[in-house]
């Protein structure tokens, strides 16, 4: 295998999109603990992603048929748990096919890949492939009803390929935040930190509305009641998140628009107001996304994306569409 990628990814608010999940509001009105806390999370894949073939030649992976997003979850019927594990496969074939269990959107496939001996005596695919990321977000709340959490409020995608990276295993650890890349007009601004040995929980689920999973320490926060979508006005609002200072706080935004009913989570149109993150930030930054937004005593959302051509401006979701999708997803009533 000529490469095969492991990086460290953050979990950012980008305009790239994950794939649709298609969900109607959800009747909230629950009473939640409120996040705004960052955190660190480690994710493995269920498989290996495929994020390159090498197609400047004839190499083994192009020749199989392989292609860019394809997910590998068996080699000659071993579960492939990660990049490490497939490279071994490989080059421990010398050279003779290998059967390959190829996940191609959501039909299964088979496929039959020749290995080739390079230079070093080492057998390659000619393809590049991932099995993890890991990052700091921003949890959105805490439910003490089903012990879980939602945080982000968009999916993780591969950052090549801006799939849905498919979870195999995930584990969210608390954060602290050390420093901040301002945001610009066209150039993307970042919350920087570190995760700590600190255990905040196990992620379960992976979807374009949001991460989710259950929670393992009692979380400290307010508790506030969800809004209904109906509830939600344009207008005045906050968002509550954290920046190195350490605890976090509310800063003063608008609603200057709402699309209640658009299924990829473009809920509404969001504006930094507040001088202090506008100073501290530029406005809406990688790490922020997941950060709670407030109404009227409420929790009516979460950041998700920012508008890199204007950073004082950005997406948010509903927290209605974000419960509706962990409880459609755990089969939760």
């Amino acid at each position: 295998m000529d490469k095969l990628k492991k990086p460290l990814c953050a979990l950012i608010a980008v305009v790239l999109l994950c794939p649709v999940f298609t969900a109607s509001a959800y009747n909230s009105h629950k009473r939640v603990i409120l996040g705004g806390v960052p955190f660190g999370l480690t994710m493995y894949t269920n498989g290996v992603i495929v994020v390159n073939v090498d197609d400047s030649y004839n190499s083994p992976a192009s020749e199989a048929g392989i292609k860019e997003n394809d997910i590998i979850t068996k080699a000659n019927g071993t579960k492939i748990a990660s990049n490490e594990q497939l490279r071994e496969i490989i080059n421990s074939t010398d050279g003779e096919d290998i059967e390959l269990s190829v996940l191609r959107g959501k039909s299964p496939i088979s496929l039959s890949i020749t290995p080739e001996r390079n230079d070093d005596g080492v057998y390659t695919a000619g393809m590049w492939v991932r099995d993890s990321t890991a990052g700091l977000g921003t949890i959105t709340y805490f439910d003490e009803s089903t012990m879980s959490f939602g945080a982000l409020g968009h999916g993780i995608c591969d950052r090549d390929t801006g799939m849905l990276m498919p979870l195999g295993n995930g584990k969210i650890v608390k954060a602290e935040i050390t420093s901040i890349n301002k945001a610009q007009k066209g150039v993307a601004g970042g919350l920087n930190g570190y995760m700590t040995e600190e255990p905040i929980g196990v992620m379960t689920v992976n979807s374009s509305y949001g991460v989710y999973g259950r929670y393992s320490c009692t979380p400290d926060g307010e508790r506030m009641v969800c809004a209904d979508n109906d509830e939600i006005t344009t207008g005045g609002a906050y968002i509550y998140t954290t920046l190195d200072d350490g605890e976090p706080q509310r800063y003063k935004a608008q609603i200057e628009n709402l699309n209640l009913d658009n299924n990829t989570g473009q809920n509404m149109v969001i504006r930094v107001t507040d001088d202090r993150l506008l100073e501290k930030t530029g406005g809406i930054v990688q790490g922020m996304s997941g950060s709670p937004i407030i109404q009227d005593g409420k929790l009516i959302g979460a950041v998700t994306h920012v508008f890199v051509g204007s950073p004082d401006r950005g997406y948010g979701i509903s927290i209605s569409n974000m419960l509706r999708c962990y409880e459609e997803n755990c089969g939760i009533k």
